[in-house]
């Protein structure tokens, strides 16, 4: 697949910013979603962000924790360690109350890699097949979970309630909705990041369908605040977000229609069946990401950097699910 090199001046705005959160992420072995505004660390070495009724983000280098205190304890929403130690001060900045429930969003070390950081004894909430991930990872730094659902609980504690639901793999099997609904905050995390594009090959879904459906999904809630894995949005940066994956998913059906096979193939070596599927692939790919950044330009980070491979990705995706 030949290299996209043209890339707006947003872009390189923004991958210069996620090469510096790279640095940092590299310090804790960290390595996942990059394509996001960078908090810039304080003294602290942590933001935190009051969002009203009690609920507070967390974020540092680029990952971000919530945490909800509600009169009777405090229910904490995923650990990155990149953030680590830092939830427990970020926690006494604001209460004394103790840490009750910890969420997992999905199994990811990236995400809830510093968990062991906080109380034992603890209720630990995650989906089931997150509990079998970390089942099979087997690492003392992602405690197993103590309570888990199949497809939806939630969690009441003093004056706050918490909705978690499963609608499917958008990121990997597990992954969940986390939702306030007194306080109007959503946070799905690795779905995408606020204005950016979604991160490698569509957030490397396990299924496009479910990646695609998970858009409307998000907006069904009555929600002010959108706290993903990396940044905070609003509804009209997932709005934003599913036009773009529209718009990929119509010029991947496109692509498919409009390259002709033996034309695209007219010079490759037809004993070596790889180099003639790649290079009807290429040319596939070629055309969606040429439509797909044509249309995106200046809108949104990542665009012109990683478009062929969300394009690669929806199309193997329109032949095959």
């Amino acid at each position: 697949m030949r290299s996209r090199l043209t890339v707006n001046k947003a872009c390189i705005n923004g991958l210069f910013v996620a090469g510096i959160l790279l640095i940092f992420a590299s310090l804790i072995g960290s390595t996942n979603q990059n394509n996001v505004i960078a908090q810039m660390v304080n003294e602290k070495g942590y933001e935190l962000q009051a969002m009203g009724g009690g609920a507070y983000a967390v974020s540092s280098t680029g990952y971000n924790s919530m945490f909800l205190v509600t009169g009777d304890g405090v229910i904490v929403v995923d650990v990155p360690p990149s953030i680590g130690e830092k939830i427990n001060e970020a926690i006494a900045e604001v209460t004394n109350e103790p840490v009750k429930y910890l969420v997992y969003s999905h199994a990811h070390k990236d995400h809830i890699g510093g968990a062991y950081i906080l109380p034992a004894g603890i209720e630990i909430v995650a989906q089931e097949d997150t509990l079998n991930f970390l089942k099979m990872a087997n690492d003392t730094e992602r405690p197993l979970p103590t309570q888990i659902f199949d497809n939806e609980t939630t969690i009441t504690l003093g004056n706050a309630t918490l909705q978690l639901s499963y609608g499917g793999p958008y990121h990997q099997n597990g992954n969940i909705f986390i939702y306030a609904p007194q306080h109007k905050i959503l946070m799905t995390v690795d779905q995408f990041s606020p204005g950016g594009t979604p991160w490698k090959h569509l957030a490397t879904t396990p299924h496009v369908p479910s990646y695609i459906q998970s858009y409307d999904q998000v907006l069904n809630y009555d929600f002010d605040t959108y706290v993903s894995g990396h940044g905070i949005g609003t509804k009209d940066d997932v709005q934003l977000e599913k036009e773009y994956v529209a718009d990929l998913r119509n010029n991947a059906g496109f692509a498919i229609s409009n390259v002709n096979f033996t034309e695209a193939t007219k010079s490759v070596d037809k004993s070596n069946n790889a180099a003639v599927t790649e290079a009807y692939f290429n040319a596939m790919t070629d055309v969606c990401a040429n439509r797909t950044d044509g249309n995106w330009k200046d809108k949104l980070q990542g665009v012109g950097v990683w478009t062929d491979e969300h394009c690669e990705k929806m199309i193997i995706s329109l032949r095959n699910d």
